[in-house]
């Protein structure tokens, strides 16, 4: 059996208010050692629009609230699309009663363990990585929804130069967040991964893997959670970023029943500016969506996790 001990750390970098948010569901983020099923949220308002804050906090709460409330003998992808599905809602209300609709966005990740088996959901650039104890690897498992991966298929083929493509001013803009009618684009495994002892989950804003890099953010993970989540913000502070984002860490450590992870020594993207092209690039997405084969919900086998 095994255990899940949670960590966390935030960050407000040079921003003028805290629009990151997160939460845990079925641990206590204060570092309880629980065994069972455990939801861990992380959601980052999008700063260039309106009520960022209010966003990501209302996705974070709705989507715990609506996960534990689904029978226990729901499937755990079901039960996350369907918290994910009550989040956008949320956030679309909040919307109409505020900036209005396609002014207030948030981007959500989350990870769901249920008896050692990982499943998680994910839309917008807030990504969910998977640190392997017994090889040391770091691994994305989610798909950022942004421009950038939209029009990638196009340098594939020829059509669309790959330095034109870094240079683009709206590269990073989002093609998918909560906050509009129907999601766009939803990335989610349907199939699990079976967790080991050792291993961790990284969750974390844009604030964060914009800035570190792979080694950087793999290097604290041995580490206990809250002592490898704290490390992670001790590099971005070293860093000092004129620009820097919100920051936001989320960590759920695996271990065997008894064992206790040791603590290891503590040894750029600009932040994303959400513009108005980012509606543009939903539509222009959503139409040649067939094409580019990204609709619908993916279904991935485990071993087919992305590395990119």
């Amino acid at each position: 059996m095994l255990i899940l001990q949670p960590g966390n750390a935030q960050w407000i970098g040079a921003r003028p208010e805290q629009q990151d948010a997160f939460g845990f569901a079925g641990c206590s983020a204060q570092g309880a050692n629980p065994s069972g099923g455990v939801l861990v949220v992380l959601a980052d308002g999008m700063g260039g629009l309106r009520e960022g804050r209010a966003a990501s906090q209302l996705a974070v709460k709705t989507m715990l609230e609506t996960y534990a409330a689904q029978p226990s003998a729901t499937p755990v992808p079901e039960a996350l699309a369907c918290a994910l599905r009550a989040a956008n809602r949320a956030v679309y209300a909040l919307a109409e009663t505020t900036a209005g609709v396609g002014q207030v966005g948030t981007t959500l990740v989350a990870a769901a363990v249920r008896d050692a088996q990982l499943f998680w959901i994910g839309v917008g650039d807030s990504r969910l990585y998977l640190y392997r104890a017994a090889d040391g690897s770091l691994t994305p498992c989610t798909e950022d929804h942004t421009l950038a991966n939209a029009l990638w298929p196009q340098v594939v083929a020829g059509t669309l130069d790959a330095d034109d493509l870094a240079s683009h001013p709206d590269r990073d803009a989002l093609t998918s967040f909560l906050g509009l009618a129907e999601i766009p684009l939803v990335d989610a495994s349907y199939r699990p991964l079976t967790l080991q002892p050792g291993d961790r989950l990284l969750l974390c804003s844009d604030g964060v893997d914009g800035v570190l890099s792979r080694d950087e953010l793999k290097r604290p993970l041995a580490a206990a959670p809250q002592h490898a989540a704290e490390t992670l913000m001790v590099a971005l502070r070293e860093r000092a970023l004129a620009h820097q984002d919100n920051a936001t860490v989320a960590v759920l450590a695996c271990e065997a029943s008894g064992e206790t992870p040791s603590m290891a020594s503590v040894t750029s993207r600009p932040p994303r500016g959400v513009r108005l092209a980012v509606l543009s690039a939903v539509l222009l997405l959503t139409l040649g969506a067939a094409w580019f084969g990204l609709t619908g919900w993916r279904d991935r086998p485990p071993e087919d996790v992305p590395r990119r």
